[in-house]
């Protein structure tokens, strides 16, 4: 996939492990035929690239998902109750089989809130701030984002699919998010706040490098 920015200067090679994609970017005019030498050049890098992204994981009957650190079977027939429901390490639904991944997906962006919002919210009160909104969306680029003054309430927005990444990584968002109330920057303040709210931040980051393009390609299925 090949784009132009206004304000690039140079031809930019990316292999997007999110999304799926091979990305260059091109200045505003020409840079063709070096983009088509630089694609020729890393022709292997890029093969290597593309082997090591995810699969899709697509919900469908029998399918095995992340959720919690854990996995959760998804348990169909047509006759369970059309509302899923957690029974152990499954979850079990039933309806129509077409309506499986759309019905997943609700009860994934429910348990995640469910989950983030009382947390988020507690933080709060632990560093005397209000919270206007708390949300869940399927963001690429962040997993968390903070809206509002410090001084004032705010609005946190999170991944729905932080729901399938362990506790501790999801505390530690939630942590960063919060400490973004009281301090809208990175600097030595916000970093000191949220050591405070949560000690788990280098082990959460790792794990994130490590494991978070996976879950962006679940419930994907190409």
């Amino acid at each position: 996939m090949a784009e132009r920015r206004p304000g690039a200067r140079n031809i930019r090679l990316r292999a997007d492990s999110i999304d799926g994609a091979v990305r260059i970017t091109l200045p505003p005019r020409g840079g063709l035929a070096e983009a088509a030498t630089l694609l020729d050049r890393h022709r292997d890098w890029l093969a290597r690239q593309v082997a090591g992204w995810p699969l899709p994981l697509p919900f469908v009957p029998g399918a095995v998902i992340p959720f919690d650190g854990a996995t959760l079977v998804l348990d169909w027939a047509a006759g369970h109750p059309r509302l899923p429901q957690r029974c152990g390490d499954a979850l079990r639904l039933g309806g129509p089989v077409d309506a499986v991944p759309a019905r997943v997906l609700r009860w994934l962006k429910s348990a995640a809130l469910a989950d983030m919002e009382p947390a988020t919210r507690q933080l709060a009160a632990c560093v005397d701030r209000n919270v206007d909104q708390v949300r869940v969306g399927d963001t690429r680029s962040r997993w968390g984002s903070c809206a509002g003054s410090a001084a004032g309430a705010g609005r946190i927005a999170y991944s729905w699919r932080l729901i399938l990444a362990p506790a501790p990584v999801r505390r530690n968002v939630v942590a960063h998010e919060v400490a973004h109330l009281v301090h809208a920057n990175h600097g030595p303040g916000f970093h000191a706040l949220l050591a405070e709210l949560d000690a788990n931040g280098a082990a959460s980051k790792r794990w994130l490098r490590t494991h978070g393009a996976a879950l962006h390609w679940v419930g994907r299925a190409a």
